[in-house]
């Protein structure tokens, strides 16, 4: 009796596990609630392994003697509110007092982690303030100063940039800079207010590779939901995802895209993704039943530093 009970269940099992497999359709079997103060930074730098600041996606740092600080080049302090909102994680609703917006963070599990607040600022040449208290973040402050003040990088860059930096340009990376080598595509150029970005999308599907897979040179949720954004806008999904990644093999954007962040629970992890097509995350598990599959998008940013580009 055990013996017939114990091929059921096993039978069972199987049957369950070829369910989970064909059903590809199912993007969010599970959601959870991620930090919005990880979130935010993640979308002004990107950091290592051990959260040291690689590089600035936003703006740059103006003032060496405190990395913490990234000042943004606008035009009005609309400008610079608008840019705010925009950075924001979902479901943060700001307390907003005249020109003062007050956000308070909270963490995975709902309890407070910090507060954020944008205001006008009154300081000479700054036009607006994001001023960040919270133990743990690298981003204490972003200083919104005039497009007229900022400081200007040599016209031979620039140039350079144009030429070789331009939207839909293959960019070949020689050495890994922590996200992957290989032909890298721009999806967006570089421009004072925004850094450029540029991707490499590998057309094989992975499976239950949970514990073999380095996923450190896998991208923030919040890096990787820019990247579905930049595709959507204006012609870019024409030119870019609909005529180069059929020709070179891009897989659906609508398929989970690993990203770097891993819940655990009890003997389960729970691993996050972004749908490049919705833009949306959620997580998935590395159970025998879910059996589900991803793929991998290698993302860099770059921007003019001297003379030279840097990539990060």
């Amino acid at each position: 009796m055990i013996m017939k009970k114990t091929a059921f269940i096993f039978c069972a099992a199987l049957a369950l596990l070829a369910c989970s497999k064909d059903d590809t359709d199912v993007q969010n079997e599970y959601t959870d609630k991620f930090s919005d103060l990880e979130y935010f930074q993640d979308g002004l730098v990107r950091l290592d392994s051990l959260g040291n600041i690689l590089g600035y996606n936003v703006g740059k740092n103006l003032n060496e003697a405190d990395p913490a600080e990234i000042s943004v080049p606008v035009d009005s302090y609309e400008e610079a509110r608008d840019r705010f909102l925009e950075w924001l994680p979902e479901g943060v609703q700001p307390v907003v007092n005249g020109k003062k917006y007050t956000c308070q963070m909270t963490d995975e599990e709902n309890q407070p982690e910090g507060q954020v607040v944008f205001a006008e600022s009154t300081d000479q040449g700054v036009l607006a303030k994001i001023s960040v208290t919270a133990k743990g973040p690298k981003i204490n402050s972003v200083l919104f100063i005039p497009t007229t003040a900022w400081p200007e990088n040599s016209s031979e860059i620039e140039e350079y940039l144009e030429e070789n930096y331009y939207l839909g340009a293959e960019v070949e990376v020689t050495e890994d800079k922590g996200y992957g080598k290989g032909t890298f595509i721009v999806i967006r150029e570089w421009s004072p207010k925004e850094n450029g970005i540029m991707i490499r999308m590998e057309g094989e599907k992975y499976e239950q590779m949970w514990n073999s897979y380095n996923r450190d040179k896998t991208s923030s949720i919040n890096t990787t939901q820019t990247v579905s954004k930049v595709l959507h806008q204006g012609n870019n999904y024409d030119y870019i995802v609909n005529t180069y990644g059929k020709a070179h093999g891009w897989p659906s954007l609508n398929e989970r895209y690993l990203t770097k962040k891993i819940k655990k629970k009890f003997l389960t992890k729970y691993f996050t993704f972004v749908n490049l097509e919705t833009g949306k995350e959620g997580t998935f598990s590395n159970s025998l039943f879910d059996n589900q599959s991803w793929y991998r998008v290698f993302i860099y940013w770059f921007a003019p530093s001297g003379n030279k580009v840097k990539i990060w």
